[in-house]
Protein backbone atom coordinates (compact mmCIF):
# COMPACT_ATOMS: atom_id res chain seq x y z
CA UNK A 1 0.00 0.00 0.00
CA UNK A 2 1.81 3.62 -0.94
CA UNK A 3 -0.34 6.46 0.58
CA UNK A 4 -3.61 5.19 1.58
CA UNK A 5 -3.69 2.92 -1.61
CA UNK A 6 -3.40 -0.63 -2.77
CA UNK A 7 -1.01 -1.40 -5.42
CA UNK A 8 -2.03 -4.14 -7.78
CA UNK A 9 0.16 -7.18 -7.52
CA UNK A 10 1.81 -8.98 -10.28
CA UNK A 11 -1.42 -11.46 -10.24
CA UNK A 12 -3.73 -8.44 -10.10
CA UNK A 13 -2.11 -7.51 -13.63
CA UNK A 14 -2.23 -10.86 -14.99
CA UNK A 15 -5.77 -11.01 -13.81
CA UNK A 16 -6.96 -7.25 -15.12
CA UNK A 17 -4.97 -7.91 -18.62
CA UNK A 18 -7.83 -10.89 -19.18
CA UNK A 19 -11.13 -8.45 -19.05
CA UNK A 20 -12.01 -8.85 -22.43
CA UNK A 21 -14.93 -6.21 -21.99
CA UNK A 22 -18.94 -6.37 -22.52
CA UNK A 23 -19.03 -6.91 -26.16
CA UNK A 24 -21.00 -10.18 -27.04
CA UNK A 25 -22.48 -9.98 -23.92
CA UNK A 26 -25.72 -8.31 -24.75
CA UNK A 27 -28.06 -10.60 -23.86
CA UNK A 28 -26.85 -10.79 -19.98
CA UNK A 29 -27.93 -7.02 -19.64
CA UNK A 30 -31.12 -7.43 -21.84
CA UNK A 31 -32.85 -10.66 -20.38
CA UNK A 32 -33.96 -11.11 -16.96
CA UNK A 33 -31.91 -13.85 -15.49
CA UNK A 34 -29.19 -14.75 -12.42
CA UNK A 35 -26.30 -13.37 -14.93
CA UNK A 36 -28.14 -9.82 -14.77
CA UNK A 37 -28.28 -9.94 -11.44
CA UNK A 38 -24.88 -10.38 -10.49
CA UNK A 39 -24.17 -7.83 -12.95
CA UNK A 40 -26.43 -5.59 -11.05
CA UNK A 41 -24.87 -6.74 -7.47
CA UNK A 42 -20.96 -6.04 -8.76
CA UNK A 43 -21.49 -2.90 -10.80
CA UNK A 44 -22.82 0.56 -9.69
CA UNK A 45 -25.51 2.64 -11.80
CA UNK A 46 -22.67 4.10 -13.68
CA UNK A 47 -20.74 1.14 -14.46
CA UNK A 48 -23.94 -0.57 -15.29
CA UNK A 49 -25.24 1.84 -17.35
CA UNK A 50 -21.44 2.59 -19.18
CA UNK A 51 -21.82 -1.21 -20.13
CA UNK A 52 -24.99 -2.02 -21.56
CA UNK A 53 -24.20 1.41 -23.47
CA UNK A 54 -20.65 -0.63 -24.59
CA UNK A 55 -22.18 -3.71 -25.47
CA UNK A 56 -22.16 -3.92 -28.99
CA UNK A 57 -18.88 -2.28 -29.58
CA UNK A 58 -16.54 -3.55 -27.23
CA UNK A 59 -14.75 -6.38 -29.76
CA UNK A 60 -11.34 -6.57 -28.69
CA UNK A 61 -8.31 -6.90 -31.35
CA UNK A 62 -6.61 -9.96 -31.84
CA UNK A 63 -2.60 -10.25 -31.15
CA UNK A 64 -2.11 -11.41 -34.92
CA UNK A 65 -3.69 -8.49 -36.23
CA UNK A 66 -2.39 -5.85 -33.61
CA UNK A 67 1.39 -7.33 -34.53
CA UNK A 68 0.38 -6.54 -38.04
CA UNK A 69 -0.45 -2.86 -37.16
CA UNK A 70 3.09 -2.37 -35.09
CA UNK A 71 4.77 -3.97 -38.40
CA UNK A 72 3.32 -1.89 -40.39
CA UNK A 73 4.02 1.68 -38.39
CA UNK A 74 7.74 0.16 -38.63
CA UNK A 75 8.12 -0.71 -41.98
CA UNK A 76 6.97 3.31 -43.06
CA UNK A 77 9.52 4.40 -40.71
CA UNK A 78 7.92 5.26 -37.25
CA UNK A 79 10.35 5.00 -34.52
CA UNK A 80 8.48 7.20 -31.96
CA UNK A 81 6.66 10.31 -31.13
CA UNK A 82 3.41 11.43 -29.72
CA UNK A 83 0.96 8.20 -30.15
CA UNK A 84 -3.33 8.44 -29.91
CA UNK A 85 -5.63 5.55 -29.44
CA UNK A 86 -8.35 7.03 -28.92
CA UNK A 87 -10.76 3.73 -28.59
CA UNK A 88 -8.03 1.67 -26.28
CA UNK A 89 -10.59 -0.53 -24.05
CA UNK A 90 -8.12 -1.81 -21.75
CA UNK A 91 -4.98 -1.25 -23.67
CA UNK A 92 -3.89 -4.31 -25.98
CA UNK A 93 -2.92 -2.28 -28.92
CA UNK A 94 -1.13 -0.10 -26.59
CA UNK A 95 0.31 -3.45 -24.87
CA UNK A 96 1.80 -4.83 -27.99
CA UNK A 97 3.39 -1.63 -28.74
CA UNK A 98 7.23 -2.70 -29.69
CA UNK A 99 9.72 -2.07 -26.86
CA UNK A 100 11.61 0.51 -29.00
CA UNK A 101 8.76 2.60 -30.12
CA UNK A 102 7.69 2.78 -26.41
CA UNK A 103 10.71 3.86 -24.82
CA UNK A 104 10.33 7.13 -27.59
CA UNK A 105 7.11 7.89 -27.08
CA UNK A 106 3.90 9.69 -25.66
CA UNK A 107 1.14 8.13 -25.12
CA UNK A 108 -2.19 9.36 -25.18
CA UNK A 109 -5.34 7.04 -25.30
CA UNK A 110 -9.32 7.52 -24.65
CA UNK A 111 -11.75 4.79 -23.45
CA UNK A 112 -15.23 5.62 -22.85
CA UNK A 113 -16.26 2.92 -20.83
CA UNK A 114 -15.46 2.98 -17.19
CA UNK A 115 -14.02 0.25 -15.87
CA UNK A 116 -11.99 -0.55 -18.81
CA UNK A 117 -11.13 2.91 -18.96
CA UNK A 118 -9.59 2.50 -14.94
CA UNK A 119 -7.83 -0.86 -15.63
CA UNK A 120 -6.40 1.04 -18.66
CA UNK A 121 -4.93 3.88 -16.06
CA UNK A 122 -3.83 0.96 -13.85
CA UNK A 123 -1.84 -1.22 -16.78
CA UNK A 124 -0.30 1.49 -18.60
CA UNK A 125 0.46 4.42 -15.58
CA UNK A 126 2.76 6.51 -17.76
CA UNK A 127 0.29 7.38 -20.43
CA UNK A 128 -2.31 10.17 -20.15
CA UNK A 129 -5.60 7.95 -20.02
CA UNK A 130 -8.96 9.97 -20.90
CA UNK A 131 -11.73 8.03 -18.88
CA UNK A 132 -14.46 9.95 -21.36
CA UNK A 133 -15.92 10.12 -24.72
CA UNK A 134 -13.42 10.74 -28.20
CA UNK A 135 -15.91 13.45 -28.65
CA UNK A 136 -15.33 14.73 -25.60
CA UNK A 137 -11.64 14.83 -25.91
CA UNK A 138 -9.64 18.25 -26.52
CA UNK A 139 -6.69 16.82 -28.72
CA UNK A 140 -4.47 19.84 -30.57
CA UNK A 141 -5.09 19.62 -34.50
CA UNK A 142 -1.31 18.37 -36.01
CA UNK A 143 0.10 17.45 -33.18
CA UNK A 144 0.01 13.43 -33.57
CA UNK A 145 2.99 11.57 -35.06
CA UNK A 146 0.83 7.96 -35.00
CA UNK A 147 -2.86 7.60 -34.59
CA UNK A 148 -4.03 3.93 -34.42
CA UNK A 149 -6.71 2.42 -32.81
CA UNK A 150 -9.79 -0.24 -33.24
CA UNK A 151 -12.74 2.13 -34.11
CA UNK A 152 -16.13 1.51 -32.81
CA UNK A 153 -18.65 -0.33 -35.06
CA UNK A 154 -22.22 0.67 -34.68
CA UNK A 155 -23.78 1.79 -37.21
CA UNK A 156 -26.31 4.73 -37.61
CA UNK A 157 -24.99 5.75 -33.59
CA UNK A 158 -24.03 9.60 -33.60
CA UNK A 159 -21.95 11.19 -31.17
CA UNK A 160 -22.34 15.17 -30.44
CA UNK A 161 -18.67 16.73 -30.70
CA UNK A 162 -18.55 19.82 -29.11
CA UNK A 163 -15.07 20.60 -29.78
CA UNK A 164 -14.99 19.35 -33.71
CA UNK A 165 -18.66 20.14 -34.08
CA UNK A 166 -18.35 19.59 -38.13
CA UNK A 167 -17.06 16.35 -37.99
CA UNK A 168 -19.82 14.86 -35.85
CA UNK A 169 -22.84 16.70 -38.03
CA UNK A 170 -20.82 15.85 -41.31
CA UNK A 171 -20.16 11.92 -40.13
CA UNK A 172 -23.02 9.88 -39.42
CA UNK A 173 -21.42 6.37 -38.43
CA UNK A 174 -19.11 6.79 -35.27
CA UNK A 175 -16.27 4.44 -37.18
CA UNK A 176 -16.63 7.14 -39.81
CA UNK A 177 -16.29 9.90 -37.39
CA UNK A 178 -13.55 8.80 -35.47
CA UNK A 179 -11.36 8.18 -38.25
CA UNK A 180 -12.07 11.98 -39.14
CA UNK A 181 -11.03 13.21 -35.83
CA UNK A 182 -8.04 11.55 -35.58
CA UNK A 183 -7.06 12.21 -39.03
CA UNK A 184 -7.78 15.86 -38.37
CA UNK A 185 -5.25 15.61 -35.05
CA UNK A 186 -2.32 14.09 -37.04
CA UNK A 187 0.73 16.34 -37.92
CA UNK A 188 2.44 16.81 -41.78
CA UNK A 189 3.24 13.45 -42.61
CA UNK A 190 1.46 11.48 -39.63
CA UNK A 191 0.35 8.26 -39.73
CA UNK A 192 -3.10 6.96 -39.33
CA UNK A 193 -3.63 2.91 -39.00
CA UNK A 194 -7.42 2.11 -38.21
CA UNK A 195 -9.53 -1.08 -38.28
CA UNK A 196 -12.83 -0.16 -39.37
CA UNK A 197 -16.22 -1.79 -40.41
CA UNK A 198 -16.02 -2.53 -44.40
CA UNK A 199 -19.07 0.45 -44.23
CA UNK A 200 -16.37 2.74 -44.68
CA UNK A 201 -14.90 1.71 -47.62
CA UNK A 202 -18.09 0.20 -49.18
CA UNK A 203 -20.79 2.77 -48.11
CA UNK A 204 -18.54 5.79 -47.16
CA UNK A 205 -18.05 7.90 -50.14
CA UNK A 206 -18.00 11.06 -48.16
CA UNK A 207 -15.68 10.48 -45.70
CA UNK A 208 -13.46 8.91 -48.14
CA UNK A 209 -13.53 11.96 -50.50
CA UNK A 210 -12.62 14.10 -47.26
CA UNK A 211 -9.74 12.59 -46.68
CA UNK A 212 -7.84 13.21 -49.81
CA UNK A 213 -9.82 16.68 -50.36
CA UNK A 214 -10.30 18.43 -46.96
CA UNK A 215 -7.40 16.83 -44.98
CA UNK A 216 -4.88 16.80 -47.72
CA UNK A 217 -4.18 12.86 -46.71
CA UNK A 218 -4.02 9.57 -48.78
CA UNK A 219 -4.98 6.20 -48.20
CA UNK A 220 -1.72 4.16 -48.47
CA UNK A 221 -3.00 0.55 -47.72
CA UNK A 222 -6.09 -1.28 -46.94
CA UNK A 223 -6.67 -5.14 -46.15
CA UNK A 224 -9.87 -6.85 -45.53
CA UNK A 225 -10.48 -8.95 -42.90
CA UNK A 226 -13.38 -11.92 -42.69
CA UNK A 227 -16.24 -11.90 -41.13
CA UNK A 228 -14.97 -14.47 -38.22
CA UNK A 229 -11.64 -12.61 -37.21
CA UNK A 230 -13.24 -10.75 -34.26
CA UNK A 231 -15.26 -13.41 -31.88
CA UNK A 232 -18.64 -13.02 -31.10
CA UNK A 233 -19.39 -10.64 -34.15
CA UNK A 234 -19.49 -11.42 -37.54
CA UNK A 235 -18.86 -8.33 -39.05
CA UNK A 236 -16.31 -7.60 -41.94
CA UNK A 237 -13.92 -5.20 -41.40
CA UNK A 238 -10.91 -3.38 -43.15
CA UNK A 239 -7.10 -2.14 -41.69
CA UNK A 240 -7.13 1.46 -43.34
CA UNK A 241 -3.40 3.46 -43.50
CA UNK A 242 -3.73 7.03 -44.12
CA UNK A 243 -0.61 9.34 -44.64
CA UNK A 244 -1.21 13.34 -43.61
CA UNK A 245 0.51 15.08 -46.90
CA UNK A 246 3.79 16.81 -46.52
CA UNK A 247 2.62 19.15 -48.90
CA UNK A 248 -0.34 19.70 -51.49
CA UNK A 249 0.81 16.69 -53.72
CA UNK A 250 -0.37 13.11 -53.06
CA UNK A 251 1.79 10.31 -52.10
CA UNK A 252 3.86 8.29 -54.81
CA UNK A 253 2.10 5.09 -52.60
CA UNK A 254 -1.60 6.60 -52.68
CA UNK A 255 -4.56 4.36 -53.34
CA UNK A 256 -7.86 5.04 -55.01
CA UNK A 257 -10.57 3.70 -52.34
CA UNK A 258 -13.18 6.27 -53.66
CA UNK A 259 -15.14 4.06 -55.82
CA UNK A 260 -17.03 1.24 -55.20
CA UNK A 261 -18.37 -1.30 -57.93
CA UNK A 262 -20.21 -4.43 -58.83
CA UNK A 263 -18.61 -6.92 -58.83
CA UNK A 264 -21.52 -9.65 -59.69
CA UNK A 265 -25.49 -9.76 -59.43
CA UNK A 266 -27.65 -12.84 -58.41
CA UNK A 267 -31.43 -13.13 -57.65
CA UNK A 268 -32.70 -13.62 -53.66
CA UNK A 269 -35.49 -16.08 -53.21
CA UNK A 270 -37.52 -14.22 -50.42
CA UNK A 271 -39.50 -17.24 -49.64
CA UNK A 272 -42.37 -15.22 -50.31
CA UNK A 273 -44.87 -16.11 -52.68
CA UNK A 274 -46.96 -13.34 -54.86
CA UNK A 275 -50.41 -13.29 -56.89
CA UNK A 276 -49.75 -12.62 -60.72
CA UNK A 277 -52.55 -11.21 -62.66
CA UNK A 278 -50.54 -12.21 -65.75
CA UNK A 279 -49.91 -15.93 -64.93
CA UNK A 280 -52.97 -16.32 -62.89
CA UNK A 281 -51.36 -17.80 -59.83
CA UNK A 282 -49.25 -17.33 -57.44
CA UNK A 283 -45.42 -16.99 -58.19
CA UNK A 284 -42.30 -17.22 -55.76
CA UNK A 285 -40.73 -13.87 -54.91
CA UNK A 286 -37.10 -13.28 -56.59
CA UNK A 287 -35.57 -10.22 -55.77
CA UNK A 288 -32.42 -8.91 -57.43
CA UNK A 289 -29.36 -8.55 -55.45
CA UNK A 290 -25.66 -6.78 -56.07
CA UNK A 291 -22.56 -7.73 -55.04
CA UNK A 292 -20.99 -3.73 -54.80
CA UNK A 293 -18.36 -3.53 -52.72
CA UNK A 294 -14.74 -1.66 -53.04
CA UNK A 295 -13.35 -1.31 -55.99
CA UNK A 296 -9.74 -1.61 -54.72
CA UNK A 297 -10.87 -4.89 -53.84
CA UNK A 298 -12.24 -5.72 -56.64
CA UNK A 299 -8.88 -5.72 -58.18
CA UNK A 300 -7.02 -6.15 -55.07
CA UNK A 301 -7.98 -9.71 -53.91
CA UNK A 302 -5.18 -10.63 -52.35
CA UNK A 303 -5.81 -8.13 -50.06
CA UNK A 304 -8.33 -9.68 -48.55
CA UNK A 305 -8.51 -12.93 -46.04
CA UNK A 306 -11.37 -14.75 -47.67
CA UNK A 307 -14.35 -13.80 -50.57
CA UNK A 308 -17.03 -11.76 -50.54
CA UNK A 309 -20.96 -13.29 -50.91
CA UNK A 310 -23.90 -11.77 -50.30
CA UNK A 311 -25.45 -13.59 -47.15
CA UNK A 312 -28.13 -15.81 -48.57
CA UNK A 313 -25.48 -17.35 -50.62
CA UNK A 314 -24.13 -18.71 -47.68
CA UNK A 315 -27.19 -19.56 -46.06
CA UNK A 316 -27.59 -16.13 -43.98
CA UNK A 317 -31.77 -16.38 -43.33
CA UNK A 318 -31.82 -13.60 -41.17
CA UNK A 319 -29.50 -11.01 -43.06
CA UNK A 320 -30.27 -12.49 -46.48
CA UNK A 321 -29.19 -9.60 -48.69
CA UNK A 322 -25.78 -8.20 -46.54
CA UNK A 323 -22.72 -8.22 -48.22
CA UNK A 324 -19.46 -9.54 -45.94
CA UNK A 325 -16.33 -11.10 -46.16
CA UNK A 326 -16.45 -15.14 -45.54
CA UNK A 327 -13.27 -17.35 -44.95
CA UNK A 328 -12.39 -20.09 -47.49
CA UNK A 329 -10.35 -22.77 -47.28
CA UNK A 330 -8.17 -21.33 -50.38
CA UNK A 331 -7.49 -18.36 -48.91
CA UNK A 332 -4.98 -18.38 -45.52
CA UNK A 333 -5.79 -14.57 -43.73
CA UNK A 334 -2.85 -14.60 -41.62
CA UNK A 335 -0.58 -16.00 -44.36
CA UNK A 336 -2.12 -12.79 -46.54
CA UNK A 337 -2.03 -10.57 -44.32
CA UNK A 338 1.93 -11.26 -43.60
CA UNK A 339 1.87 -10.79 -47.49
CA UNK A 340 0.48 -7.30 -47.51
CA UNK A 341 2.11 -5.85 -44.83
CA UNK A 342 5.54 -7.42 -46.19
CA UNK A 343 4.07 -5.03 -49.15
CA UNK A 344 5.06 -1.90 -47.36
CA UNK A 345 8.64 -0.53 -48.23
CA UNK A 346 10.68 0.66 -45.15
CA UNK A 347 11.15 4.67 -45.73
CA UNK A 348 12.66 7.07 -43.66
CA UNK A 349 9.98 9.39 -42.26
CA UNK A 350 11.96 12.70 -41.36
CA UNK A 351 8.63 14.24 -40.58
CA UNK A 352 7.85 12.36 -37.88
CA UNK A 353 9.21 13.67 -34.40
CA UNK A 354 10.96 11.53 -32.10
CA UNK A 355 10.68 12.15 -28.74
CA UNK A 356 13.90 10.89 -26.69
CA UNK A 357 11.85 10.87 -23.11
CA UNK A 358 12.32 7.87 -21.62
CA UNK A 359 9.58 5.82 -20.34
CA UNK A 360 9.29 3.81 -17.15
CA UNK A 361 8.77 -0.05 -17.47
CA UNK A 362 5.43 -0.84 -18.32
CA UNK A 363 3.55 -3.29 -15.97
CA UNK A 364 3.34 -5.50 -19.21
CA UNK A 365 7.30 -5.83 -19.19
Amino acid sequence: MEDGVTVPSQEDFEMLRKYSGWGGLGTFFNNPGPENTILHEVLDSEEYESAVNNINSAYYTPASVIDALWDIAGKLGFKGGKILESSAGIGSIIGLMPESISNRSDIEAVEIDTISGNILKLLYPDAKVNVQGFEETDIKNGSVDLAITNVPFITGFRVNDKIDKDLSKKFKDIHDYFIAKNIRKLRNGGIGIFITSSGTLDKSRKLREWITSDEKSDVIGAFRLNNETFSGTKATSDIIIVRKRTGNKPAANAIDVIDTVVARTGEYKTGNTNWDKKEGRYVEEVKPVSLEYNKYFVEHPEHMGGEMFVGYEKGDTYRPTSIGLFPTNEINQDEALKRWVNSFNEIENTNIVIHLHQWSTYPDG
